[in-house]
């Protein structure tokens, strides 16, 4: 129920704010047509918010690609989020976390040692073969004793929502 989340933008650290945090409640979320709950394809939405977001030090509007620009032609991109610093965590970080990771091509994404053929076309896969540095949600490992790296890019950061108290 969206009237019940509110969102925090503006800040890097939840339980401390900070003066240029902003609070907005969502009146309008609008999915993309194509979402699919069971395998999270096009998992995109737009937010129609309270009222206006200001800009500031704190908050600055996100760069939209070139159209352009095709995605084989990137090697890195920035992720952002409050998410698990640790595989399976079970807690999220109170503090803004950011990383640097590298796309990687979908064919490998897609090979028996990582995804199987479960990465849509539509989808993008970054982090490191390794592992270790990654936009890791608690995703299941699919082939036992292998790594398999977040297949979405996210390029905005991830929205943190709460109930409020």
């Amino acid at each position: 129920k969206t009237s019940m989340v509110y969102l925090v933008i503006g800040a890097t650290q939840l339980t401390k704010p900070g003066p240029g945090a902003q609070l907005r409640r969502i009146k309008k979320l609008v999915r993309h047509e194509h979402y699919n709950k069971t395998d999270k394809s096009n998992d995109i939405a737009l937010l129609q918010l309270s009222k206006p977001v200001d800009c500031s030090p704190y908050t600055q509007l996100a760069c939209v690609a070139d159209p352009t620009i095709s995605l084989s032609e990137l090697e890195n991109c920035w992720v952002a989020g409050w998410g698990a610093t640790t595989a399976r965590a079970q807690n999220s970080s109170d503090v803004l976390q950011e990383a640097k990771v590298q796309l990687i091509d979908l064919k490998l994404c897609n090979s028996s040692h990582w995804y199987a053929g479960k990465i849509h076309t539509h989808n993008v896969c970054a982090g490191y073969p390794e592992g270790n540095i990654d936009t890791c949600q608690g995703v299941q490992s699919l082939v036992p004793g292998s790594h398999q790296p977040e297949l979405k890019l996210q390029l905005a950061l991830q929205l943190h929502t709460q109930l409020p108290s």
